[in-house]
This record gives structure tokens, C-alpha cells and sequence, in this order.
């Protein structure tokens, strides 16, 4: 039986996990755009997000930020190590959804195990997490890069084992914008909001009866 997020008593979670990519943070990664550049974001589009078997192979840990910056090297002439070096400093300084970043500080200041499992790559954790002091916020931190692993019902027991405690789907919540990841988590046994916009997510969050000031 799925749970009815709609049917959350607060008092009964004691863990939250959350999503990073359009739930925590909307944001584009790679915003320093070289001055010589200006095509510079049309080429990674193009070259990497448009090709679903290259990000899949970055989020899986079969190709490195270094291998990326590889492939782009073809169509803009800098050395690959430049390429790098912009591409992490496009990652330090990114927008999140206050809403949602506002609820994970929340939890974390009244007590609740808060996790972040993301699919993702190398540059998340080698700069996004330590930028943005994320590690200050979650209790822990799972990206598919660093476990060779795509489906997150494999990564969500091993977060649930890191926060011991008797944390389990059971008393957990999770926060996620996809479609497939929210109704795993139920069938699993847990509870989820798919998140689509701050209003929304805030309009939810008061109907169960928590304070969203």
C-alpha cells in the first residue's frame, strides 16, 4: 500500500532524505562561461546533456569530470586542464530552492536525520558539497558517482544504516522531483513529496501542519 503524502503526521518522521538536482537546487552547473566563449554552456548542452549515455556514464563513475572535459576540448580550443578548472569554478556559487533549503535547515535544527542521495557526478562532491557546506546541513551525503551505483533503492538503505538509530522507510520522508523515485520510496514502505515548485511545496507542507516561517 502507498502512503498518502497528504496523510504525514510530523511527529512520526524522523528522517528526511532529499534530492538534490531540481528539488534542493534548480540551478545549472558550469556558469563561469570563458570571455573567448560565449558558446561555451550550447557546447556542454549539446555535446554531454544531450547525449543520455555520456551523463548517465558520469553519474555512474565510469567517466571522470577530466573525461568531460576531454570530449569538450574537440570543440573549444583550451587544454583540458583549463576546461576543468572552469567547469568547477561554474560549480562553487549556485542558487537553491529556498523553500526546500529552508525546510532541510529546519529539520536538522529540531533534531531529525536529514540525508542527501543524489544522482550525480564527480564535481558534486569534489566541489558543490564543500562550497555550499552542505555536509553542515545533511547528516549524510550519498552521490551515485562515489558508489558506481544509478538506483537509489540500493543508496537509500545504506543512508538509513549510516544514520542508525532505527531509522527506516517506515519513519522516513523523502523529497524528490522525479516520478519514479517518489513511488519506489512508498512502495518500499516510506513516505514522498514530489516537489515541483517552492509555492507548492510550502502550500504541502501546511496543509500536514508544519510552520513554514
Amino acid at each position: 500500500m502507498e502512503n498518502n503524502p497528504n496523510r504525514i503526521h510530523p511527529a512520526d518522521i524522523k528522517c528526511i532524505v532529499f534530492d538534490f538536482g531540481f528539488t534542493l537546487s534548480s540551478d545549472l552547473y558550469f556558469k563561469v562561461i570563458p570571455p573567448d566563449y560565449p558558446y561555451w554552456r550550447a557546447v556542454i548542452q549539446k555535446h554531454i546533456f544531450d547525449e543520455p549515455h555520456i551523463v548517465e556514464e558520469w553519474m555512474v563513475g565510469n567517466l571522470t569530470i577530466v573525461d568531460i572535459a576531454d570530449i569538450i576540448s574537440r570543440y573549444i580550443d583550451m587544454d583540458v586542464p583549463s576546461i576543468v578548472e572552469t567547469m568547477e569554478k561554474g560549480c562553487e556559487h549556485l542558487n537553491f530552492n529556498q523553500a526546500v533549503w529552508n525546510f532541510a535547515l529546519a529539520q536538522k535544527r529540531v533534531g531529525r536525520k536529514t540525508a542527501l542521495v543524489t544522482a550525480n557526478m564527480d564535481v558534486f562532491t569534489k566541489v558543490v558539497v564543500p562550497c555550499h557546506q552542505l555536509n553542515e546541513v545533511f547528516d549524510v551525503i550519498l552521490n551515485t558517482f562515489d558508489y558506481r551505483e544509478l538506483r537509489k533503492e540500493r543508496l537509500w538503505p545504506i543512508a538509513f544504516q549510516y544514520l542508525g538509530n532505527n531509522i527506516h522507510y517506515g519513519n522516513s520522508l523523502l523529497i524528490e522531483d522525479g516520478i519514479t523515485e517518489p513511488v519506489k520510496f512508498r512502495k518500499l514502505g516510506g513516505y514522498a513529496y514530489q516537489y515541483s515548485t517552492d509555492e507548492l511545496f510550502m502550500e504541502w507542507l501546511r496543509s500536514i501542519g508544519v510552520d513554514c516561517r
